[in-house]
């Protein structure tokens, strides 16, 4: 609790709890003079979340997408708060106890019948949740506010957390939720790609949508879509297929949090329109090395690779394949022009191409491996 107003007249000596009661406090104020100041009451309760969810429309040509954002604030803590001023942390706020399971305590000081041992047991209760409740920092915190124009966010960065301001009084009726707009056809550079990688998703075409979540100065009052955090949540994403007044569903997934400065990608998931096929054409060994004891110690291993592409897609795709190999002391050779491939880590390639629309092509690529034989890894020698 804290005076409103003339806080240099008014102090807060203490607060007790009167045993018995679980749900009074008894808060002990000096003031150096007589007059009525409002107070300002702030505490932590249960009952209370949040989530983003978002919508995303594709241009019919898929380099932009219109970003719309939501926010419902679910309120189940068994009071209704008329004039709400809201504020959404995003982030893992850790409690040493969790609010709902204090509320269920008994009395602070306990039974009168109840031994010193209790007594010491609950008094170290009421002091750990007074620990858990000074960052107050829970899911969602409100306060009485006069109301700002619509549709106005603030953001503030506290420590690891992001803090975002609804600027306009909300009704939130206990047991009831309410849907509130952060974000309203924000357009968004994108890039889609198609990733074929056998090791992480199988041998099928996997897509993502890609876009840069930059930082951007403020705008007098106001911050852009690319100027904050945006909250983790569901997304789904739909095409304009004529003049936005059809949409298809291209669809959906969960997002992470996405800081500010941080490339964002999207998966939407396996699709069918998009194929690759990898198969192998050719498997030879040779160059062989023997050690001192007539024992093979060092050869190579060739083999060879085609991969068929398939756009069956009206639009032309970009696509990526990531081919793994079991060594990092490989040598690859690609002759074809129209695609580029260049080494991402010690185990792997990376292919990239542009596809048109209903259209196929394929490609083959060399791989020379040097193997070394157990004994020569190891370190040691022994005879067959």
């Amino acid at each position: 609790m804290i005076p409103a107003t003339h806080s240099e007249n008014i102090h807060i000596d203490n607060i007790s709890f009167p045993s018995q009661m679980n749900q009074m406090a008894i808060w002990k104020i000096s003031s150096t003079k007589d007059f009525s100041v409002p107070m300002q009451l702030s505490y932590l309760t249960s009952g209370m979340d949040w989530r983003a969810y978002y919508a995303a429309i594709l241009s019919t040509d898929e380099k932009t997408m219109q970003l719309n954002g939501y926010v419902r604030v679910n309120n189940h803590c068994g009071e209704t708060y008329d004039t709400a001023k809201i504020f959404l942390v995003m982030g893992s706020v850790n409690m040493l106890q969790s609010i709902d399971k204090l509320a269920q305590n008994s009395s602070p000081y306990g039974q009168p019948e109840q031994s010193d041992k209790n007594l010491h047991q609950r008094r170290m209760k009421k002091n750990r949740a007074s620990l858990a409740a000074m960052p107050m920092m829970d899911t969602l915190s409100l306060e009485s506010s006069v109301g700002a124009s619509p549709n106005d966010i603030r953001v503030d960065s506290v420590s690891e957390y992001a803090v975002f301001e609804i600027e306009q009084e909300e009704q939130l009726q206990n047991g009831w939720g309410k849907q509130l707009i952060f974000l309203q056809d924000q357009s968004i550079p994108i890039t889609n790609v198609y990733r074929f990688h056998p090791e992480k998703y199988g041998n099928q075409v996997v897509r993502l949508v890609q876009f840069y979540n930059k930082l951007q100065s403020k705008k007098g009052s106001k911050k852009s879509v690319d100027s904050f955090p945006l909250p983790g949540g569901l997304i789904r994403m739909y095409r304009d297929i004529y003049k936005k007044q059809h949409f298809s569903y291209e669809g959906q997934t969960r997002m992470d949090d996405m800081p500010v400065g941080k490339d964002v990608e999207i998966v939407l998931g396996p699709q069918h329109q998009v194929n690759v096929e990898k198969k192998r054409m050719k498997i030879r060994t040779d160059q062989y090395q023997f050690d001192a004891d007539g024992n093979i110690s060092d050869w190579d291993e060739f083999f060879q690779d085609r991969i068929e592409l398939n756009n069956t897609r009206p639009v032309s795709v970009f696509i990526e394949i990531i081919c793994s190999f079991d060594s990092a002391d490989f040598a690859l050779v690609q002759k074809e022009s129209w695609l580029t491939f260049e080494r991402i880590n010690q185990y792997s390639v990376k292919f990239s191409a542009t596809l048109s629309k209903h259209s196929s092509q394929g490609f083959t690529y060399d791989v020379t491996i040097h193997r070394k034989s157990p004994s020569v890894v190891m370190g040691t020698r022994s005879r067959y």
